[in-house]
């Protein structure tokens, strides 16, 4: 039993979020679901929101897991449907997006939304045209965190001056993770109740896709770096500022230069 909860309180799900549930409503299911089959309070926390309506990817982080959040913010990737509320040729949506709708974009987030309501930017990496059947609309969509797809598709329209809204929308990958690692929410649950470790991933194998540096520290130096010390150490080729930090082959969280100009030295902390 300790095995199993020792790998389950520091792992990540990758759950493919069913329709007409809040990204909310789907971590509390999994957190009352551990309480009630482990008898311990287990922490579940999610990385971008999903909307009731939209569906596919939302990674949950399990117990430990949580205090790498920040980590996770990371570009999304959507298939949205959407209908043209009047006719219009395809080159013409092309051409739009090309100058108006990739790259770097300003956006005022809807009225319903959990931001202040201000315009911002974001970048759009691709927005492309996949298919179409009469005034339907098929869009692949990879975007900065934080973008709003509805109202994406909803000012395409509007600068196509035939207006659009979109019918629906399935988040299919999260930065360098895919759909194919998702598990529906039902056997979340079936693993639960039967002590299964199946459909939770350890961190360490999750964390190789988030391609940062990684440390591995010393037994006293890792004991202070969790007690939130700074280290100063030589680390060689700085290419980012935030570094994975290992003990041991295992992860013990994640640190931040905050003084490159000591090359090779630099000075690290642990992000809390």
């Amino acid at each position: 039993m300790n095995n199993i909860l020792d790998l389950i309180n520091y792992s990540i799900v990758f759950l493919d979020k069913p329709y007409g549930i809040t990204s909310h409503k789907a971590s509390e299911i999994v957190k009352k679901e551990l309480q009630k089959n482990f008898g311990v309070k287990i922490k579940v926390g999610h990385t971008g929101t999903l909307d009731p309506k939209v569906t596919g990817m939302l990674i949950l982080l399990i117990g430990k897991s949580t205090r790498l959040m920040r980590l996770f913010n990371l570009d999304k990737t959507y298939i949205a449907v959407a209908k043209l509320h009047k006719e219009i040729d395809n080159r013409s949506i092309t051409q739009t997006i090309n100058e108006k709708f990739t790259g770097i974009i300003k956006q005022l987030p809807p009225k319903r939304s959990a931001v202040k309501r201000a315009i911002r930017q974001r970048v759009v990496y691709e927005f492309s045209l996949m298919e179409r059947k009469d005034r339907i609309l098929l869009f692949k969509i990879r975007c900065q965190a934080g973008t709003y797809v509805r109202k994406l598709i909803h000012d395409l329209g509007n600068a196509l001056g035939v207006g659009m809204h979109m019918l629906e929308l399935r988040r299919i990958a999260v930065g360098n993770f895919n759909e194919r690692l998702c598990v529906n929410l039902y056997d979340v649950i079936q693993a639960i109740r039967n002590k299964k470790t199946n459909v939770f991933v350890s961190i360490e194998k999750v964390v190789d896709k988030l391609r940062l540096p990684k440390l591995q520290l010393s037994k006293e130096k890792a004991k202070k770096f969790c007690m939130g010390q700074f280290l100063k150490l030589e680390v060689k080729n700085i290419t980012d500022r935030i570094m994975l930090v290992f003990y041991n082959k295992k992860l013990i969280g994640y640190g931040k230069i905050i003084n490159t100009k000591l090359k090779p030295e630099a000075v690290i902390r642990q992000v809390q």
